[in-house]
């Protein structure tokens, strides 16, 4: 993000630029004649800070009260312009400057729910395949009457596919309500906390992967731009 700041050149206000976008600030003729129609820029570097750097080598710019051409500042720092040191409002700068959010903390919130989901899809696989030894058993039972008759060994077939089918129902019948629900807490859960940091925006942003997620620079609601 790059922010233009100077002089308009029409009404001797201070206008502040972004991109094609610019905003005026101060009542006509209060910005001095010393300070340049492009001024000073302030850009945010890789941490989320700012930088102030002046535009042209006879520009005059007092940070905290001493002479600068480029330095790192916060809202915190005292900024003037020009050699009779016109002060720049922070208010100013915050009015154009797009918000800025972190989402780093949506990483863990995206892998503990991608890795809960997987660990319920892996359990009802197990479930799933274990269920499918009763068929096994029940034809084990059927060859085994095929070979030796109705022995000792059908019987304990037949009644060992017969507990496992009725075990399996009664779980399958108590998960039945249970697994839906389990899902349900995690994504109502998961919509609550994988949303825009910004809090005056706070929207869902859908079960797209972190790592496609921070494909994106910004907010696709708010347009707040993101910190990675």
């Amino acid at each position: 993000m790059e922010i233009i700041i100077g002089r308009d050149k029409e009404t001797q206000q201070l206008r502040l630029s972004i991109g094609n976008q610019s905003k005026l600030f101060g009542t006509p003729g209060s910005v001095p004649d010393y300070v340049s129609r492009q001024h000073v820029k302030l850009t945010t570097d890789d941490r989320g800070g700012f930088v102030l750097t002046n535009l042209k080598a006879t520009n005059v710019t007092y940070v905290n009260g001493l002479s600068v051409d480029s330095k790192h500042v916060s809202e915190k720092d005292k900024i003037e312009l020009g050699p009779t040191r016109f002060p720049l409002d922070w208010s100013f700068v915050e009015q154009v400057m797009p918000k800025i959010v972190d989402i780093r903390p949506l990483e863990e919130v995206w892998n503990n729910y991608h890795e809960t989901k997987m660990k319920y899809q892996i359990a009802e696989r197990k479930f799933n395949a274990l269920r499918s030894a009763t068929g096994i058993i029940t034809m084990a039972a059927m060859l085994a009457s095929l070979l030796g008759g109705r022995g000792t060994i059908y019987y304990i077939m037949y009644g060992l596919a017969i507990g496992i089918t009725l075990a399996f129902t009664i779980k399958a019948y108590i998960g039945s309500s249970k697994i839906p629900k389990q899902n349900d807490e995690l994504d109502r859960d998961f919509k609550k906390r994988y949303v825009c940091p910004n809090p005056k925006c706070n929207h869902f942003l859908g079960y797209s992967s972190y790592d496609i997620l921070s494909q994106n620079k910004n907010c696709p609601y708010c347009k707040a731009q993101y910190r990675k």
